[in-house]
Order: C-alpha cells, then structure tokens, then sequence
C-alpha cells in the first residue's frame, strides 16, 4: 500500500469540515494544522509534525470531517486512499475492524467535546487557569527589571510564550491580557531596551484567583459569574461597607435600591437574583437581618472581591 505523494504550499487545505472521507494523509515533510471556523477567526486544534497522520477516524467510521486541515508551512504528504485502505483491511480480522471502528468512535466523540470547549462552549475558566498558570511562569522566566527595578515581561515575548506553550489560539491569548490590562491586573510598562512591556503590580493574583473561581464554584451555583446586575449591587454594596462600623461589614438590600435606581416593579425579579450570593464564600456572604436580604463582607477583601467579579464576568462574556 504505497500511497499517493501529494505536495501543498502554505495555506493550502487537506480538507475541511464536513467534507467526505477520502483516506488518510502520513506527513512526510512540512507542518499541518487542524482547526475550526469559528466566525470570522480560525480555532487551531492541533498541529502535526513530520511522522504525524490526519484522517485516520474516518477510514473507519465513514464520518465527514470533523475539523479542517491545512498545510502551515510546505509540505509533502502520501495519501491513503479509501480504497487503498479498504483494500487492505480484507486481511485484517473483522474483531480488529470494530474495535477500531468503536475506538473511532469514541475519538471523535471527545474530539467534538474538545471542540465545543475551544469554541466557547466548555468551561472557560479552565481556560482561563490554564493561561494564568503559564503567565506565572513567563514572569519567573522572563520577567526583567526596568529601570525602576520593577519587574516587567515584554509583551511580544509574553503573548508569543503563552500562544506556544499552550497551542493556543494568538486572539484569545490577547483578548485574556487585554481583561487583565482593562481590570489593571497587567499595566503598561517598558524593558529596559525601552520596548512595550506589562507590568504586574500583584503577582500574588495569578493564585488568589484560581482560589477565587473555586471558592466561588464550591456551592455549584446555577450560573457561571454575577450578572451584570448583580455585579452593580456588588459594587454599591463595596462603596457603602466600608461606612459600617464593623467588620464584617452588613450592607441591606433597601440601603442599595435607592443608589441603584430600581424601579418598584423589578424589585421582585432583582430579590431573585441575590441568590448568586449564596456562592460567594467567606468574603461575602448573604444572609438574612431584621432589614431584610443582607450582604455580609470583609472589609479588607471588598476590593479584590469586586475586582474579581469583574474579571470573571468578562472572562465569561469572552466565551474561553
């Protein structure tokens, strides 16, 4: 079974989505990428190297494609035909047949759940923690002091870093520094060649927010962050806690409604929404006082709480 040798230049497809099978392709030479559509951008799965092989489920199960391929570098590929390999599974026993095919099919099934995940719809702040987990380590490595002895990352080695260690798509990668940067986690900063850089003035953020995201997760709540509502009593909650004489600070509800504007209608339906602050954790809690529904908050976390919230709310938004 030797195959067909087809040559592509860069930018050229193998196939795409949807398409029919029409064999498997062995890379010989060159680089190939697996991707997706996803609107006006392309989603990158994977990458094949020399040695690699694409294709391959389909020969078994008969499936359209459920990615796209084309070549990012050129490249030389031999071609297995569906005949060719039809041809050669008439010596193969049958039970090796199914497996494969069952085996198939169980790839295909995770590789669409993988897809859905790139595509937004999985958990986006497993997403998200995996980015924060290789910024911390692109500042232990290449974090330099400027020329006021504060450590700062380029920001042309630091999207390139993370965009190749993690396979990742570049516009996701500047869209996730780009939250940081407008929720002032990253500020602007110059290398000491005076190049564009970021500047972290916390560091201690790239783990109290993974801690965060848990704390908030823990009771499983019925929504993935704060709606934007609920966000806008967070933040009248953090201006007014710290006018309480204790601490924990107790903030009602009827003392936010008037800085908020509500109309009497939608109170009913804005009551409904505080529940999300069953999930908050220890820094803010909702509790029940002779004044009726109660934000109970730590002073000394009110801050980073809202700030947090915002954060996740636009990592959220962003559909990682």
């Amino acid at each position: 079974m030797a195959g067909t040798a087809k040559i592509y230049k860069s930018g050229d497809l193998v196939f795409k989505s949807g398409d029919q099978p029409d064999g498997m392709y062995i890379l010989r030479k060159g680089e190939l990428q697996v991707f997706l559509d996803q609107g006006d951008k392309q989603v990158v799965l994977a990458t094949i190297t020399e040695g690699g092989i694409v294709g391959e489920m389909a020969l078994f199960d008969k499936q359209s494609r459920s990615a796209s391929v084309k070549a990012s570098q050129p490249s030389e590929v031999t071609q297995i035909t569906v005949s060719d390999f039809d041809a050669l599974v008439k010596q193969i026993p049958k039970w090796f047949v199914t497996l494969m095919g069952a085996l198939s099919a169980r790839l295909r099934q995770t590789n669409e759940r993988l897809q859905k995940a790139e595509a937004g719809g999985g958990k986006p702040m497993q997403s998200a923690q995996r980015l924060l987990a290789v910024l911390d380590l692109v500042w232990a490595k290449h974090g330099e002091k400027d020329d006021k002895g504060k450590v700062v990352v380029n920001k042309k080695t630091m999207e390139t870093v993370i965009t190749e260690t993690l396979q990742e798509n570049p516009t996701r990668v500047q869209a996730f520094l780009k939250i940081l940067a407008d929720t002032e986690i990253l500020t602007n900063a110059s290398d000491p060649r005076k190049q564009a850089a970021w500047g972290m003035p916390n560091r201690a953020f790239v783990t109290q927010f993974p801690q965060f995201i848990a704390e908030f997760r823990k009771g499983n709540p019925p929504v993935p962050c704060l709606s934007e509502s609920m966000l806008k009593v967070l933040q009248v909650a953090a201006t007014l806690a710290p006018k309480n004489p204790y601490d924990p600070a107790t903030v009602p509800f009827v003392q936010i409604l008037p800085l908020l504007k509500i109309d009497a209608d939608k109170i009913p339906e804005w009551k409904k929404g505080l529940e999300v602050f069953n999930f908050t954790g220890k820094s803010c809690a909702l509790i029940k006082t002779s004044d009726g529904e109660t934000l109970k908050m730590v002073k000394a976390d009110i801050g980073r709480l809202v700030k947090f919230h915002q954060i996740l709310s636009a990592l959220s938004n962003q559909s990682f």
